[in-house]
């Protein structure tokens, strides 16, 4: 799933749209972002649920509201305590709308932030302050009326989250689901740092079908499309895979690497055609054979601790002849890392590279060098959320050469553009990374390495809708380096 519109894929730095704004009734509204946040208008005042992944996806969506009605926005709805559906909730509260939520969902967001933002950071997220919490609390069930059309707030059952609040509005025959329907994309089951989600119990698909007995004409899902009857039966489908083929295999014993290795290579066709954004086949594989095997009095939470990362590992012979043709020095390493690359190796170039992080850890260029092959190998990585184990390992290796050295320039260029492109792609703030950049350029360095920040500097600007500034940035960046591509193309749009 992109956003849309976004940059086309012939150039990837253009400018770009963050969400989109569809009408599914005449008082029912959809902005497609990385969540999705809907709004219904009364005759008297607008009710907005979910406010978005961050500040600046809150003020578009807020922009976009406007666009539709100028009436005030009376209450703000969290379906459930995952930060990229609260994190716009302040904004919406300085508007002097009330924050509504079950009361689990408002324990959760007190209860299990720490752990989340430790997961999410560890994904590369800039999580910023913490959500405001909602004001006003719900058990069970709850209404609230906008004039001439009332939204009825109820516990949906354990989806995705222990929490699942779904907001039904009759008049309309409109469901906002939260992330209890995801379409579009292959679902996430549940973060890996808890026990909930899809466990194999069958709760999720039992919530699934209730909502569907109230025969909602569409469904707003958390993440993806509108949905309709096919868009959840595929969904369904898919639960009812995993509960099914794993829990075959916990039944005949095997460990969780014995049930990937016996049920990937397997997996049907049309499930490997799925879009793959956040969730993937072996996130939800581990999630539900977690549920499975987990015992009474069991205290550690989630799967994170046995899932295979998503960084490829060189062949243990393969690796041992390169150490021993390079000698282990850190010249030799590094150019035995060059060779892998131009070789088309990446797992080989990742293993030689740690091993040189590892054995040379005050050698910044070993460190560099390092995060820098992170970087690029997860390019070949789709999910968001596997591209993390690369993003984490990344970041410290740049930390730890920053902590040594503040003004090394490779480490304020690689963290630098990180932070700038996560923001751009992502619509957040890239005021870190283009700090970074500044500390970079103030270095007074030349031709391509001033060519890369300046132009980096100018895609932060981008993403903050300021044109002039970062064409600015791309042009000064020709003049360090005329034959730097990004440039160019960033100043074709």
């Amino acid at each position: 799933m992109k956003t849309a519109p976004g940059p086309s894929v012939s150039n990837p730095f253009a400018p770009r749209a963050y969400g989109e704004l569809q009408k599914v009734t005449a008082r029912v509204h959809i902005w497609r972002n990385i969540t999705n946040s809907s709004f219904v208008v009364g005759d008297r005042s607008v009710a907005v649920i979910d406010t978005q992944v961050n500040r600046p996806g809150a003020e578009l969506l807020l922009k976009a509201l406007r666009s539709v009605t100028d009436k005030p926005v009376s209450h703000v709805i969290n379906t459930h305590y995952h930060w990229d559906h609260t994190n716009g909730n302040a904004l919406f509260k300085d508007l002097g709308a009330t924050v509504v939520s079950s009361a689990r969902t408002r324990d959760f967001m007190v209860t299990r932030a720490e752990r989340q933002k430790a997961f999410l950071a560890g994904r590369g997220f800039e999580l910023g302050a913490d959500p405001f919490l909602p004001e006003v609390t719900f058990e069970g069930e709850s209404a609230v009326d906008l004039g001439g059309v009332t939204l009825r707030l109820f516990f949906a059952g354990r989806a995705e989250t222990d929490d699942a609040t779904a907001v039904h509005v009759p008049g309309e025959n409109v469901l906002m689901s939260g992330d209890t329907v995801m379409t579009g994309s292959f679902p996430i089951f549940g973060q890996p740092v808890w026990d909930e989600g899809l466990q194999g119990d069958g709760q999720w698909q039992t919530t699934v079908r209730a909502l569907l007995a109230l025969k909602p004409a569409r469904i707003v899902p958390g993440h993806g499309p509108l949905a309709g009857e096919a868009e959840v039966a595929r969904l369904l489908e898919i639960e009812d895979f995993f509960t099914e083929e794993v829990g075959k295999l916990v039944k005949r014993g095997l460990s969780a690497d014995e049930m990937l290795k016996d049920l990937e290579p397997r997996l049907p066709g049309w499930m490997l055609e799925t879009p793959v954004v956040w969730g993937t086949p072996r996130y939800a594989a581990l999630r539900v054979y977690r549920g499975f095997t987990r015992k009474p009095g069991d205290t550690e939470q989630g799967f994170q601790r046995f899932k295979p990362s998503a960084i490829p590992a060189a062949a243990p012979a393969k690796l041992g002849a390169a150490l021993a043709r390079s000698g282990e020095a850190l010249k030799s390493l590094l150019s035995c890392a060059d060779e892998a690359r131009e070789g088309g190796d990446g797992a080989l170039r990742l293993a030689v590279l740690e091993r040189a992080a590892e054995k040379f850890p005050d050698a910044p260029e070993a460190q560099n060098a390092y995060a820098e092959a992170l970087i690029e190998e997860s390019r070949a990585v789709a999910s968001v959320l596997e591209k993390g184990d690369f993003f984490q390992r990344a970041r410290r290796a740049w930390d730890h050469v920053l902590a040594r050295d503040p003004q090394n320039a490779l480490a304020l260029l690689g963290k630098g553009r990180y932070l700038t492109m996560m923001a751009y792609r992502g619509g957040d703030d890239p005021s870190g990374g283009m700090e970074l950049l500044s500390d970079l350029v103030s270095l007074g360095p030349s031709g391509r390495l001033r060519a890369e920040a300046e132009f980096y500097l100018g895609m932060g600007h981008r993403r903050l809708g300021d044109e002039p500034r970062a064409r600015a940035q791309f042009t000064r960046a020709l003049e360090h380096d005329p034959s730097f591509t990004p440039a160019r193309l960033a100043l074709s749009t």
